[in-house]
C-alpha cells in the first residue's frame, strides 16, 4: 500500500515495490505471523509466488526480520520519555559511536541517535514512572565518563505515521 502526502510530490517509503510487493508488505505489517497460505488467500495470488516474493524481499534486505511488538503499559513499562544529552568528554579522543553503543547498554534505552544541533543524543527510554526514570538518568546514564547536561521530555502519546516500521 503506498501512501501520498498532500502536494505535488508523491513519496512514500514503499514506492520503489511493485503493487504486489506493496501488499504483501502491508499485510505482513499488520501481523508478521501471517502464513504464506494466508496471504496468497487474502491477495488471490499462488502460494509459491507469495513465497517467492517474501523470499526476493529478505534477499533485497527490504524485509530485515519479522518481529513482536510489545505493549509497554501491559508489561508495567508505560512511561515513554526522550533525553536530549550533551557529550562533555574528551570529543578528539572519543567515538561518539562507541558512546551511543554504551547507551543503547542500558536496560531502560530503546534507541540513542547521534545527531546534529545543540545536542549530541537524543536517546528514547521506556520507564515504569517518573521516580524509574529519574534513577535511571541519575544513576545510569549519569554514570557514563563525559555524559554532560540533559534534558527530559515525558511522551504522553504516541501516534504511528505510515514509515513507523521503517529502520
Amino acid at each position: 500500500m503506498a501512501y501520498f502526502v498532500p502536494s505535488n510530490r508523491q513519496f512514500m517509503p514503499l514506492d520503489n515495490l511493485d503493487a504486489k510487493d506493496q501488499r504483501i508488505v502491508a499485510l505482513l505489517r499488520g501481523d508478521s505471523r501471517m502464513t504464506t497460505q494466508s496471504i496468497a488467500d487474502e491477495l488471490k495470488m499462488p502460494r509459491v509466488t507469495v513465497h517467492d516474493r517474501i523470499r526476493r524481499l529478505q534477499e533485497r534486505g527490504i524485509i530485515r526480520r519479522f518481529t513482536v511488538q510489545l505493549d509497554g503499559g501491559a508489561i508495567g513499562w508505560p512511561l515513554n520519555g526522550f533525553i536530549l544529552a550533551n557529550w562533555q568528554g574528551e570529543r578528539g579522543l572519543t567515538d561518539r559511536r562507541e558512546i551511543a553503543e554504551e547507551i543503547c547498554a542500558l536496560p531502560f534505552v530503546k534507541s540513542c541517535h547521534i545527531v546534529t544541533g545543540q545536542w549530541d543524543f537524543i536517546i528514547q527510554v521506556i520507564a515504569h514512572d517518573m521516580e524509574d526514570l529519574g534513577d535511571a538518568i541519575l544513576d545510569r546514564l549519569s554514570s557514563i565518563e563525559g555524559m554532560g547536561h540533559t534534558r527530559t521530555m515525558v511522551s504522553f502519546y504516541d501516534f504511528a505515521g505510515p514509515a513507523e516500521n521503517i529502520a
